[in-house]
C-alpha cells in the first residue's frame, strides 16, 4: 500500500472550522429548518389554552383573556373570534370535550371539580365567543 503525502498548501486547508463559522453555519441550518414548519397550526391537536382544545379558525383576542389559580380552583377564561355557525361550534365542543372526560353539552360541561362554559358575548372588539374554565 502506497501512501502519499499531501502537499502542504493541501494540508493546511483540511484544518477544522474555527468556531465562529460552525457557529454561523449551525446558526444558518437552524432558521433553515424553522423556514420548513408551517407559521400556524391550523389542527384542533395543536391548538390548545391550557388545556382547553381550541377549535381550528378560532382567533383568540389574547388581550382579553387571562388564567390563573384561585385558593378554590384554577380560572381560564379565554375570548376566540370564530366565522363558524354555532352548532358547528357547539358539536366540535361536545365532541372534543368528551373525549377530554367531560360531560355535559350544548354550552356547559363538567368534570370532577371543574366546569367550562361556553357562549357568545359582546365585547369592545366585536362579538366573540368566551371559553370559561371555573371550579364549581
Amino acid at each position: 500500500m502506497e501512501y502519499h503525502r499531501l502537499p502542504q498548501d493541501a494540508a493546511s486547508a483540511a484544518k477544522p472550522m474555527p468556531a465562529i463559522i460552525m457557529h454561523a453555519f449551525r446558526t444558518l441550518f437552524a432558521l433553515f429548518l424553522l423556514a420548513m414548519v408551517p407559521a400556524h397550526a391550523d389542527t384542533p391537536q395543536q391548538q390548545w389554552v391550557g388545556d382547553l382544545p381550541i377549535m381550528e379558525g378560532m382567533t383568540i383576542e389574547p388581550e382579553l383573556g387571562f388564567a390563573f389559580d384561585s385558593p378554590s380552583g384554577r380560572i381560564v377564561l379565554v375570548f376566540a373570534a370564530a366565522t363558524d355557525s354555532e352548532s358547528a361550534i357547539l358539536a366540535y365542543y361536545d365532541a372534543a370535550l368528551a373525549s377530554l372526560g367531560w360531560q355535559g353539552g350544548g354550552g356547559s360541561w363538567n368534570r370532577g371539580s371543574e366546569s367550562l362554559t361556553l357562549g357568545q358575548v359582546d365585547t369592545s372588539v366585536g362579538r366573540l365567543w368566551r371559553i370559561r374554565l371555573s371550579p364549581n
